[in-house]
């Protein structure tokens, strides 16, 4: 059985060990072995039977018997570490975003390519059964032609040190409306704001033009309100859905008069994510978050950025 490493505890590296840990314990994998620089993790897996070791240095972790590696890092963190791990002859999972920039992330394209090696990015909305029932309505038709896409990623918390809340939130939306239509923006305008702190956007109200339709995305650390949504604005119906609890209503009649819940049995997404990354490991193949999706992903947002007006 493979083993799996995981870099970075914190608030979503727990959530991703824990996932792996009871993937072992289900023996999908065998042990899952967990890297941080804060030896709390130490205490926290310390006795736990599936995890094999546990180190404070990424350097010697990547030398150990690994086969892939899960990278929850911070994301200026996340090029030198892959890079590591790939050399290392480790397949490797990065949430997102894949890097701060497109360069880093096509070099790391064309070294897992030189050495044959899985390289994978963590766009999870793509593993939820909400979203994919979207895809599925839309190819179906059942919206009509879809006119915009409305994403509102909003929550009440401190700004990341010396993160732009456009590199930290806008992957999700972006990636979504990607997954939903296979298409990618070609013009866009982006104001930022920031408030509490100096040049870095802590809420942002992103327009995109797709040509046959349009998207708006409000990104914001500074409301109480939190929401993870998506709407689809279609000339038959329109779409309410909350991405995180995997709910959906459809409105539809002249004035939306019309509403109907569909049902969706919500699912596990890091485990959907992680057994498509160990699967993918098996059989060489990277569906649904492949290494060039992740970097597209990050090439637009740098050219958003790069014209963003505050």
């Amino acid at each position: 059985m493979m083993n799996i490493g995981v870099i970075g505890v914190g608030y979503w590296g727990s959530k991703v060990v824990n996932e792996y840990l009871q993937l072992a314990k289900e023996r999908i994998i065998g042990e899952v072995e967990i890297c941080d620089v804060n030896m709390k993790a130490s205490v926290d897996y310390g006795k736990n039977p599936f995890v094999g070791f546990i180190s404070t240095n990424y350097k010697e972790f990547l030398k150990k018997d690994i086969d892939g590696v899960h990278i929850c890092t911070p994301n200026d963190t996340h090029y030198a570490i892959a890079k590591e791990a790939l050399e290392n002859g480790k397949h490797v999972l990065i949430e997102k975003p894949m890097t701060t920039n497109s360069n880093d992330a096509y070099k790391l394209i064309e070294l897992s390519a030189d050495n044959g090696l899985i390289l994978q990015v963590g766009h999870i909305f793509r593993f939820a059964n909400v979203i994919r029932k979207a895809k599925e309505l839309m190819k179906e038709n059942y919206f009509g032609k879809v006119y915009y896409f409305t994403l509102k990623w909003t929550t009440m918390m401190q700004p990341i040190k010396g993160v732009d809340i456009i590199w930290d939130l806008l992957p999700h939306p972006l990636d979504i409306i990607h997954f939903l239509t296979g298409e990618y923006p070609y013009r866009w305008q982006a104001m930022g704001g920031h408030f509490r702190r100096g040049e870095l956007s802590e809420m942002a109200f992103i327009n995109l033009d797709y040509g046959s339709f349009k998207a708006n995305v409000e990104l914001s650390w500074l409301t109480r309100h939190r929401k993870r949504e998506l709407l689809i604005a279609g000339e038959k119906r329109v779409a309410v859905i909350e991405c995180v609890k995997q709910k959906m209503k459809v409105h539809e009649g002249e004035q939306g008069e019309n509403t109907t819940e569909i049902k969706i049995e919500a699912n596990n997404t890091i485990r959907e994510e992680a057994l498509n990354f160990i699967s993918s490991i098996k059989n060489g193949k990277m569906p649904f978050n492949s290494h060039i999706i992740g970097a597209k992903n990050v090439d637009i947002i740098e050219r958003i950025m790069e014209g963003q007006w505050r």
